[in-house]
């Protein structure tokens, strides 16, 4: 898996049992300038669970921090990548254009990073996953925009899964749609859910197969309430929401 698939999916693939949070000082070069540049990455985390959004809670920082050029803002994510000059000179342009400038100015990295993998020619799936961690890191201000553009390519990603069963993608299409307030779509998403035979997928272990099932009674409890909140079930299967 390439670096920053590692980076991205971190938080997916840590144990229970990891360490508490901890950060360590690493070295990057910024492509862009060639400036050396020192900064502060996270080193492990616990987490303890996750919100139905896919952010973990715990000791543990969710997002992990991204590595950022001090000059351009530009996100650094495989050290060992080498740029061809041809890409490098589009790269300079796209990160000296305005529009560049503007997201350095008002939006987060994660959202930064989703920009710069569409100019790379990244996968659809990585695209879609920065959308979704940028969503975390966004804010009240910013959570409307960061969702919507979530949403749209979660629901890409869940018709080229189409005959699948691509259940982890719709509970997310369904979890973007109630926190955005669209309660209808969400309740056709997850009654949709209930009603699929193949669901919660196969090859589950049953407490994960248990667990899939009370999320989509939990979702549709929190979308009769018409809660937006941002929301998890506790050990005992009870709904959290903040």
């Amino acid at each position: 898996m390439r670096p920053y698939a590692l980076l991205l999916f971190a938080l997916a693939s840590l144990p229970h049992s990891a360490a508490a949070m901890t950060f360590m000082e690493a070295n990057f070069v910024c492509p862009i300038d060639g400036q050396p540049f020192q900064t502060r990455v996270a080193a492990s985390g616990t987490a303890f669970g996750r919100y139905f959004d896919g952010q973990h809670y715990g000791p543990i920082a969710s997002p992990w921090p991204l590595p950022v050029c001090p000059g351009n803002g530009f996100v650094v994510l495989d050290r060992e990548r080498r740029y061809g000059e041809a890409e490098l000179a589009r790269l300079r342009e796209f990160v000296a254009s305005a529009e560049y400038r503007g997201w350095v100015a008002n939006d987060t990295p994660y959202y930064r990073l989703a920009r710069q993998q569409a100019l790379l020619g990244e996968s659809e799936d990585a695209i879609a996953q920065s959308l979704l961690v940028a969503t975390w890191e966004a804010g009240p201000r910013r959570y409307p925009r960061y969702a919507e553009e979530a949403l749209a390519a979660w629901q890409r990603r869940a018709l080229r899964e189409a005959g699948s069963g691509g259940y982890d993608t719709r509970m997310l299409v369904g979890e973007l749609q109630r926190r955005l307030g669209r309660f209808d779509d969400a309740r056709a998403t997850f009654e949709a859910l209930r009603a699929d035979r193949g669901f919660p997928g196969k090859r589950l272990e049953a407490e994960e197969a248990d667990y899939r099932r009370k999320i989509v009674e939990a979702q549709l409890a929190l979308i009769r309430d018409r809660s937006v909140a941002h929301a998890r079930l506790d050990e005992n299967g009870e709904i959290v929401d903040f």
